[in-house]
């Protein structure tokens, strides 16, 4: 068992499972894992706060790198509060294009935040665009390219 720190994965609470999918996996290219039911007894209640009336579905989703990088856990019979604003965390997403995936986030009517570009060393372009998911949660989406290859 390694003993290294290791960042594992965000969970986000989300209020419509399927509809968080279209984003995550259809357009930003997250594979879906398995999709499950917690337990009246799941730390999820505690951890978020949770009422034990809610009813919570969860999917683990992965990438080609990393098993099981992001959770969406779905709360049904429970209101979620609006995220607040300003946003008190963001999930950075590497995507291989924003120039592909924006036409398909904009099409589920959300509203990417204006790009913004840099260059670092040793001749690396990168790009950055956020956009917040239907739940409110900040996304920062970015793009990695040889700056000779632009």
């Amino acid at each position: 068992m390694p003993s290294r720190l290791h960042l594992k994965r965000p969970c986000l609470l989300v209020a419509d499972l399927e509809q968080s999918l279209r984003l995550y996996r259809d357009c930003l290219g997250f594979q879906l894992d398995y999709v499950g039911k917690a337990d009246a007894d799941s730390y999820l209640y505690s951890a978020f706060q949770l009422p034990a009336t809610a009813q919570l579905r969860f999917a683990a989703l992965s990438t080609e790198e990393e098993p099981r990088a992001l959770a969406l856990t779905e709360v049904k019979g429970s209101c979620l509060p609006p995220a607040p604003v300003p946003h008190r965390g963001a999930t950075v997403i590497r995507i291989p294009s924003l120039a592909a995936a924006l036409p398909q986030i904009q099409s589920l009517g959300l509203t990417p935040i204006k790009a913004s570009s840099f260059n670092t060393p040793p001749d690396l372009k990168f790009t950055e665009q956020a956009v917040c998911d239907f739940d409110g949660h900040l996304l920062v989406l970015y793009e990695v390219q040889r700056i000779s290859e632009t």
